[in-house]
């Protein structure tokens, strides 16, 4: 009986042994991952049905990983669009529509070699005019991914792409992230 007591004694100390090595040091928190900058070149390229590249507009920015803060491009345009009229004489009401380039980075982090991210991509622009009762209006075409991506440092990478729904064209964005520090 005398056996059994001591070796339940010994086993219940050894079990409270590692809590008390825990207590006398406590886990240290993991280094911060090194914050290195990026510069992002976006191409926004439209190809014809042949697939020969027919215009391409590029954009850039610099980025620091793990800052936590979102980076943007606006580029474009407000177009007046007619939305009604009223009294005599009559007077025309607009409704102003921004059309253009516009580019959301997000969650920035390296991994093994390549830069990951969330980005948001969404071109749009006046296609065509369409008669509409006598009045000309603009038909709208639009373009918008979302979605996280990862690209090798140094190397162009095409992200997104969609055909053009009004020729048999294409769009596409690429992008080239080259670290700068």
């Amino acid at each position: 009986m005398k056996k059994s007591i001591v070796t339940l004694a010994a086993v219940f100390t050894l079990s409270l042994l590692p809590a008390a090595l825990r207590a006398q040091n406590p886990p240290q928190p993991a280094p911060a991952a090194p914050q290195h900058f990026y510069h992002l070149h976006f191409a926004i390229e439209e190809l014809n049905g042949a697939g020969t590249l027919t215009n391409t507009r590029t954009y850039d920015e610099t980025i620091a990983t793990a800052s936590g803060i979102d980076q943007q491009i606006r580029t474009g345009s407000r177009v007046p669009i007619v939305t009604g009229s009223f009294g005599t004489p009559a007077q025309t009401q607009f409704q102003y529509i921004d059309l253009g380039v516009d580019l959301d980075v997000r969650d920035v982090k390296e991994q093994s070699g390549m830069l990951g991210f969330r980005l948001k991509a969404e071109i749009s622009s006046i296609a065509r005019q369409s008669n509409i009762e006598g009045t000309n209006e603009p038909v709208i075409r639009q373009n918008t991914w979302d979605s996280l991506v990862m690209v090798p440092t140094g190397k162009p990478t095409v992200v997104f792409s969609s055909d053009d729904l009004d020729s048999s064209g294409k769009m596409r964005v690429q992008v080239t992230a080259t670290r700068i520090d």
